[in-house]
């Protein structure tokens, strides 16, 4: 297997010319990516016959210098993806539809006592009937979390759907995570304290932002509810915190994921429990709403929270009282709550998916973070901030950003926010000794022309199939930016009636495009 990075110059057409040498000469095509100016290719040739297809692709107008490689970017993502998993405490693993096991953790094979350097199937965990019941879920709404018992062990299940080809009709594959429910437990029990955040660590170069830095101090002395709303990445905690740190930096700031725990563990986290202990009494244990009595309370994704919790957190805040699980005695509490969501949560009240009555009270004091799409000045300025923390984690010079590397960070939608550009930006200063970071070491994630997994399942690919491919994606890239057919067909030079139909047969769309 010969891989090849082709560093092609802007021209219309010189991506399809390639391809049309590789289709003639019946070259068994494996993968193709598209990244800036360069094309990768990876080709069932001998090395002999990779001097020829060389030679061939050199003559092309656009085409500049030829390397073999020793993997493609998606191979190379491949390998760094599962060096990260194995850092992860939890069990994390991808499966296919049928249940086979994609990629999975050390983690994964030392809780369920798997070997995974030999073929796995998930149906030794759950059973087919389980494990059908789980992709039915995602495949209505896309993540699940439920409780889970494995050989006695209790634990927390969360699950995300996977990918779908529009092409290839390849569906199903979904990630899991597991996670023991006593080290969920216990993770809340050293209740992460955290650094002090002041809004002068908030960096707010765009106006959009810079108001709600502003409605934020304004709002900080205020015991009233809080509810910071915002996509996921946005910096609600970031806000939280700094919100504390000006109103009561010398009182506790706990925090507490309503998505993160089942029900039982997460009332005792929250309220307390007592327990008797027959001769040795009555165990008491404190919440985590007494231990941040006259600080603040840090409520993320309040709309994950279940029902019956729902309706004893709104008790709270009507009476300023509650009863630790297993006993009736109240207890009276000050503290400052601050719930987030990256819902809309006046709609999920709306069609009953959460309590109004609840909405209402916390819904007191409002903020709502722009996502970084909409603080384009901002990208810049937060891009060297991690930069900085980068080189100060890995211990080495912090480097510059090339023009092309800006204007690549400038452009793109960022669907994941600031938390997408910190872990983007980590992985080039981590990757790259230069002094200078380029677009290509950004390595953005853009015009993956042909998953190589298709390939490599022996399924037959054609020059038409590979071109679908590639103009699909770059559609679904170019369109957040020029998100009108029209504005998209000037872009292009293509007609607005032709532009319309791609986007009509790739199934993109924007509801302001008519």
């Amino acid at each position: 297997m010969i891989r090849l990075a082709v560093q092609c110059h802007d021209r219309v057409g010189v991506v399809q010319e390639i391809v049309s040498v590789l289709s003639v000469r019946n070259i068994d095509l494996r993968g193709i990516e598209l990244g800036e100016q360069q094309l990768y290719l990876k080709l069932d040739i001998t090395t002999r016959e990779s001097k020829e297809i060389v030679v061939r692709l050199s003559k092309i107008n656009g085409v500049g210098t030829i390397q073999t490689i020793e993997f493609l970017p998606s191979e190379r993502d491949h390998q760094e993806l599962k060096g990260l998993m194995d850092q992860f405490p939890e069990a994390v693993v991808s499966i296919a539809r049928n249940g086979e096991v994609l990629q999975a953790n050390q983690a994964f094979a030392d809780l369920f006592q798997l070997d995974i350097t030999q073929p796995q199937n998930i149906e030794s965990v759950f059973g087919r009937e389980r494990l059908d019941e789980i992709f039915l879920t995602l495949e209505e709404h896309a993540n699940l979390k439920e409780n889970f018992e494995f050989h006695g062990r209790s634990m927390l299940v969360e699950g995300f759907r996977g990918f779908h080809d529009t092409f290839s009709k390849h569906t199903g594959a979904a990630i899991l995570l597991f996670r023991l429910t006593s080290d969920v437990v216990s993770q809340y029990e050293k209740l992460k304290q955290g650094e002090l955040i002041s809004f002068d660590n908030i960096i707010a170069v765009s106006e959009n932002i810079e108001r709600v830095k502003q409605e934020a101090q304004d709002l900080a002395h205020r015991h009233e509810p809080l509810l910071i709303e915002g996509e996921t990445g946005t910096g609600k905690e970031v806000f939280a915190r700094a919100i504390h740190s000006l109103r009561t930096p010398d009182k506790p700031f706990l925090a507490l994921n309503c998505a993160s725990l089942p029900d039982n563990a997460a009332e005792n986290e929250l309220f307390g429990y007592s327990v008797n202990k027959g001769k040795k009494g009555f165990v008491d244990k404190q919440g985590l709403i007494e231990m941040a009595e006259n600080g603040t309370l840090y409520l993320d994704e309040i709309g994950e929270m279940s029902p019956y919790l729902q309706v004893k957190l709104l008790r709270f805040l009507e009476t300023g009282r509650f009863r630790r699980v297993g006993t009736e005695q109240e207890i009276a509490i000050r503290v400052k709550i601050i719930a987030s969501t990256s819902y809309q949560l006046d709609n999920l009240s709306q069609t009953g998916n959460f309590r109004s009555d609840l909405y209402y009270r916390l819904n007191v004091l409002n903020l709502r973070l722009p996502p970084l799409r909409q603080r384009r000045k901002d990208i810049l300025a937060l891009a060297e901030y991690f930069i900085r923390l980068a080189a100060d984690r890995l211990e080495r010079s912090i480097p510059s950003l090339s023009q092309r590397a800006i204007l690549a960070l400038a452009r793109y939608n960022w669907p994941g926010n600031i938390r997408e550009l910190e872990n983007l930006i980590f992985r080039a200063v981590s990757r790259s000794s230069k002094p200078q970071i380029n677009a290509r070491d950004l390595n953005m994630p853009m015009l993956r022309s042909l998953p190589s997994e298709v390939a490599e399942k022996g399924i037959k690919t054609s020059h038409k199939f590979i071109m679908q491919q590639f103009e699909r994606q770059l559609f679904e890239y170019l369109y957040p930016q020029f998100p009108s057919s029209r504005k998209l067909a000037d872009q292009l030079g293509l007609s607005h009636t032709a532009v319309a139909k791609k986007l009509k047969a790739f199934g993109i769309s924007n509801s302001s495009d008519k």
